[in-house]
């Protein structure tokens, strides 16, 4: 299994536990919002990897985005089903 593929699966699983309600809710506030940095770092790192390896980068790009804004009640549960749903699909359909 590549790196980047490792490194998708861990930002999958991330995305799907920020995605659910109340408990990515609480994770991002009770740690001041620094979740969503963590979250930026990760995606930044499944970015650079995909550059590299020539891989799908949809998921990488979005998860940044939704890391910027996902502050936003309801629109950052949004983003973050959305983005887990676009790794779910690289790391399922893609052989990275």
């Amino acid at each position: 299994m590549s790196n980047l593929r490792v490194a998708k699966i861990i930002a999958l699983i991330y995305q799907v536990i920020l995605a659910i309600p109340i408990l990515g809710g609480t994770i991002v506030v009770s740690t001041g919002y620094s979740a969503l940095v963590l979250g930026f770092v990760i995606h930044a790192v499944v970015l650079v990897l995909a550059l590299k390896n020539n891989g799908a980068k949809l998921g990488a790009i979005f998860g940044m985005v939704t890391s910027v804004i996902a502050w936003i009640p309801f629109v950052g549960w949004a983003f973050h089903t959305i983005t887990a749903v676009i790794y779910a699909l690289e790391v399922l359909t893609r052989k990275e």
